[in-house]
């Protein structure tokens, strides 16, 4: 069936070929590719040639995998986000939001000690613990003014890990400002620091 239709392909364009020596309205181009300047039907010799441009079902296939993964990388999801690469020489917690917020240290460390500093939406207990491949650092500014329920948070999410040399070369994506639901485990309550601000 398929060397069949090959064969009737192959005498299309001969035919297709001779119709265009003999200066009739079809193009030839690079001996491949077949496109009519009026019909897409061409009759010779009281046969009819349709010529149709078909793609490939595995390309659509793979294109609808991609959407799926994709999904999870998409860097226009959020247009706050932001894909940046980062080199360090340790993997602390502390270490990786100073770098991604472009915060201080004396900043972090007293966002610790008032709790505002989430992994994967856990309270951080150490600023010492060693960040991962696919965790979520949150640095929580506030409550929402519209919606009480809901906290403006900045976030680190860790997309990869790779290790140099000297240093170590991680990749995340920052979001400067998400607002998210409040967490259900351990949720995040207002502190007296808070009021003064």
């Amino acid at each position: 069936m398929n060397a069949l239709w090959r064969r009737s392909v192959i005498s299309a364009r001969r035919i297709i070929f001779n119709n265009y020596c003999n200066k009739q309205s079809i193009l030839f181009n690079n001996f491949c590719s077949l496109q009519t300047l009026k019909p897409n039907n061409i009759t010779v010799n009281n046969v009819t040639y349709s010529i149709i441009r078909q793609k490939s079902k595995k390309q659509r296939d793979i294109d609808s995998d991609d959407e799926e993964e994709f999904d999870e990388g998409d860097k226009s999801l959020s247009k706050d986000s932001k894909v940046i690469k980062l080199n360090t020489t340790s993997l602390r917690a502390d270490g990786i939001l100073k770098l991604g917020l472009g915060v201080s240290r004396n900043k972090i460390e007293q966002f610790f000690y008032e709790s505002k500093i989430r992994l994967n939406g856990k309270k951080l207990l150490k600023k010492s613990t060693s960040i991962r491949i696919d965790d979520e650092v949150d640095l929580i500014k506030g409550f929402s003014p519209k919606n009480p329920d809901h906290i403006l948070i900045s976030r680190i999410e860790v997309l990869n890990i790779a290790a140099k040399e000297e240093s170590i070369s991680v990749t995340v994506r920052r979001f400067k400002n998400l607002l998210i639901e409040n967490y259900e485990q351990d949720p995040y309550k207002k502190s007296s620091t808070d009021d003064e601000e």
